[in-house]
């Protein structure tokens, strides 16, 4: 393990190298134009009751989740006007600090067939306890990923039109998501993420206006 400095901001990030990739070990924090997180000042904003019927285990305050968690960002904001790629590397600079780069599908993939069974359960950081039947993380691998939830500021249950409510979140601190550089090849409105809370990493592809967290690879 070791650091290197965002030099957009000065944010500090750890790094870890598993198998020949290099990943950073926090969840990206870079406040680029379109990106959030719950209880930021600069928004109005609302977390809704998880699945679970509780707001999720969190040990900060909602101030301080940007700093714990990271921002949110949607698949565009990610990319930064760069193409779709399922390349090893992806080529994709995106949102993430010079030398870095957003992960393609195929270079997640890498990740998790190098950690095997119950990845999930490996690469959570150790502080996360998701309960409901789920095992606690074990950081094997010290990949420490926490549970940043999810985002959006479009139409949903609540609120039937976009516009008519703050933006809302779900799930934090019971389920991560984090963005590929990879969109559909049948529907260019989806993109490919990573998931995680359980035993295993999910695979999902979903709208591409969704706010999730962001890992980057080292080029």
């Amino acid at each position: 393990m070791g650091t290197f400095t965002d030099g957009r901001d000065g944010k500090i990030y750890k790094k870890v190298q598993i198998g020949e990739q290099i990943w950073m070990v926090e969840n990206l924090n870079y406040a680029a134009d379109g990106s959030m997180c719950y209880g930021n000042d600069s928004i109005k904003s609302i977390l809704w009751p998880n699945e679970h019927g509780g707001l999720g285990f969190t040990p900060v305050g909602p101030g301080e989740v940007c700093d714990y968690y990271g921002r949110l960002y949607d698949w565009n904001t990610v990319m930064n006007g760069e193409s779709s790629s399922n390349a090893v590397p992806s080529g994709v600079e995106g949102v993430c600090p010079v030398g870095w780069h957003v992960p393609s599908d195929a270079e997640w993939a890498i990740l998790v067939d190098y950690v095997g069974i119950n990845a999930g359960t490996k690469l959570k950081a150790r502080s996360v306890r998701v309960g409901g039947g789920h095992p606690d993380g074990t950081d094997k691998y010290r990949f420490s990923a926490l549970l940043g939830g999810i985002g959006s500021e479009l139409s949903n249950n609540f609120f039937p039109s976009p516009g008519e409510g703050p933006p809302y979140f779900h799930s934090l601190g019971r389920a991560g998501y984090w963005w590929s550089s990879t969109d559909s090849e049948t529907d260019r409105t989806k993109a490919w993420w990573r998931a995680m809370g359980g035993e295993e990493v999910g695979r999902q592809i979903y709208d591409k206006h969704y706010m999730v967290s962001v890992r980057c690879v080292h080029d």
